[in-house]
């Protein structure tokens, strides 16, 4: 049925008129299905239809910008439509979020190289499309990131959000509670978000359980783990294909030590997205029940899409131990 699905979706795409743009609206319901794979096989389709497609090359680096054997085809892309289209704020902003990703991967080092480029992409995109909610979302995560020396603010990021609230005032609490979260102000995000009522908006509805998940990560980064697992049984309970929200509840239970059901609720998110970052933690949950094989093999796929950094070392480190 998967298969299927997803020929159905590239057919649909290339049974639109030649030079088409694509909309946010035709990738929201399959994301809002868990259905990531015929996402992606949607917007592969119409860049290839039409290259000049900034949306569909927007989405799709979205949607693969984690895969490092993807990334530099997508970069170039992104650098020649801002070429070619100065004013593409989509483009600016896909560039900013492949080079943010790659410094992730890359250590400090690497990080302050690029730092320039991913200012200038993410500001660039924001000024373009002010009213875009995930463009000035990411401009915001950029100041709250970085270090002061490469350009973060918090100061910066609280007045975008203030700004934006002015256009979209539901949208704007959002934003301002993810200022909240980095202060650690949690009470006061979960006050902005429970303020939030999506009612039949169904894009308000996506972008309140990503503004939960950010909080509910931040739960588990601020050792929460029971506040955090809430956050993410409310995501579950309002949309049970998150594959996000069954990532970031394993995580949780796995730092209340139940390995057992945190195996089952990251399984159950790779199912959803085959693509999902979960192997650290599936291959940690493995080692804390005994199973060496798939522990080790858990953390060789991590390897395979994550190469360096602490993790990655930590990685290796686990699996010479477990003798793989």
């Amino acid at each position: 049925m998967k298969q299927i699905a997803i020929v159905l979706a590239v057919w649909l795409a290339s049974a639109l008129p030649v030079g088409a743009q694509t909309t946010d609206a035709e990738f929201a319901p399959l994301l809002r299905a868990g259905k990531a794979a015929e996402a992606e096989a949607l917007a592969r389709q119409r860049v290839e239809a039409n290259p000049k497609d900034e949306v569909a090359l927007w989405m799709l680096g979205r949607l693969t910008g984690h895969d490092a054997t993807a990334r530099p085809a997508l970069l170039q892309r992104a650098e020649a439509c801002v070429a070619e289209r100065p004013q593409s704020a989509r483009c600016h902003n896909l560039i900013g979020s492949l080079l943010g990703i790659q410094a992730q991967s890359g250590g400090m080092g690497a990080a302050m190289k690029l730092v320039g480029r991913i200012k200038d992409g993410f500001i660039q995109g924001a000024a373009l499309d002010p009213g875009h909610y995930a463009l000035r979302r990411d401009l915001i995560q950029f100041y709250l990131q970085a270090p002061g020396i490469a350009g973060g603010s918090v100061r910066k990021a609280r007045e975008q959000a203030e700004d934006f609230g002015k256009r979209d005032a539901a949208r704007g609490a959002l934003l301002s509670a993810e200022v909240q979260v980095y202060e650690k102000d949690f009470a006061k995000a979960e006050s902005l978000l429970a303020g939030v009522k999506p009612g039949s908006d169904a894009d308000l509805a996506d972008a309140l359980r990503a503004a939960r998940s950010n909080l509910g990560f931040a739960l588990l980064q601020d050792d929460k783990p029971a506040a955090a697992r809430k956050q993410f049984d409310a995501m579950l309970a309002d949309l049970p294909t998150s594959a996000n929200a069954h990532l970031g509840l394993g995580r949780a239970l796995l730092a209340q030590q139940q390995p057992a059901a945190a195996v089952t609720a990251l399984e159950r998110g790779l199912q959803l997205d085959p693509k999902l970052r979960a192997h650290y933690r599936l291959g940690m949950a493995y080692e804390a029940l005994g199973d060496r094989v798939k522990a080790v093999a858990a953390f060789r796929q991590f390897l395979s899409y994550q190469r360096e950094g602490k993790a990655a070392d930590e990685a290796r480190q686990r699996i010479s131990a477990l003798g793989g």
